[in-house]
């Protein structure tokens, strides 16, 4: 069916009947977590989907700048817009000032622990387009997949992502080191956030000099776990799954079998539209 490799755990398929079976054997391994020998509780695994395999995992902040910011420096851009956003939208957003925005930062923060503010403001920035440093996930595998597949590509194969946090339930750091923090879902934002099942990381860097966290790549992470003997292997999991892009429309007439589409993920009267010339000029002459 597939090989899979333990060192970046990558799965790759022949075809997309082979994905149920490879979803099921990452949440029958990472999807309860054992606390004795009775007892157990779910586990947090979370998808992304790439449409194209070699795309790397970077934040939609990462494609648009090689500047590498604070969290305190990127918020003064993400505060600057809240006005105008106010008095086109008529929502209100509770950002404090910069010098408050600095000293919450400050005072909730250290070496390992990082302080993201203003999270549902900075959901719907990320949602409407703007840069952001969250790296958008899913809890459903199949959303993850209707992403990578949606669009047409030129590409031979499709990637879906797999990441667990906490396998044993803890976790560990190094100073200095870069880390990934996980921002969960619960947050008033825009419907399409829970129509997703949407989560979201950051990764981090502490700067002791400057005393302050700074935005890096999510890769930088992966890579230190699998390559520095004193990271923790047994935290920030990576599983990659690739798919052949020339299995699109047998993934996507499945995907709007479960009622995932485009309408339904971002419910907007483009999205509709989207969905409808997917349905009329693609599925219908499957």
């Amino acid at each position: 069916m597939c090989e899979s490799r333990e060192a970046m755990k990558t799965y790759d398929l022949n075809a997309w009947d082979d994905f149920r079976d490879v979803v099921k054997e990452i949440r029958d391994k990472y999807g309860r977590l054992k606390l004795t020998e009775t007892a157990s509780k779910k586990n947090v695994v979370l998808f992304r989907g790439h449409a194209n395999a070699d795309w790397p995992l970077e934040t939609t902040l990462e494609r648009c700048t090689d500047q590498l910011f604070s969290i305190k420096e990127y918020m003064v851009y993400a505060i600057s817009c809240c006005k105008e956003l106010e008095s086109l939208t008529g929502r209100k957003w509770e950002i404090p000032s910069v010098p408050e925005l600095d000293k919450e930062i400050e005072t909730n923060q250290d070496s390992f622990k990082v302080h993201l503010p203003c999270y549902d403001y900075l959901v719907y920035l990320r949602h409407h387009g703007f840069p952001a440093p969250l790296l958008d996930w899913t809890t459903s595998p199949y959303i993850a997949a209707y992403f990578a597949y949606y669009q047409r590509t030129s590409c031979h194969q499709v990637a879906v992502y797999g990441y667990i946090e906490r396998p044993t339930g803890v976790k560990g750091g190094l100073g200095g080191a870069p880390q990934i923090s996980v921002e969960g879902p619960y947050v008033r934002t825009h419907s399409r956030h829970f129509a997703q099942k949407a989560w979201y990381t950051i990764a981090t860097k502490y700067d002791y000099g400057r005393k302050e966290h700074l935005f890096c790549d999510h890769s930088s992470v992966f890579l230190l776990n699998s390559t520095d003997p004193k990271a923790f292997p047994n935290q920030d999991v990576l599983i990659k799954i690739t798919l052949p892009a020339s299995e699109r429309l047998c993934a996507l007439e499945e995907l709007n079998d479960y009622n995932i589409n485009h309408f339904t993920l971002f419910q907007t009267e483009d999205a509709l539209i989207k969905t409808l010339a997917i349905r009329e000029f693609e599925l219908e002459n499957t």
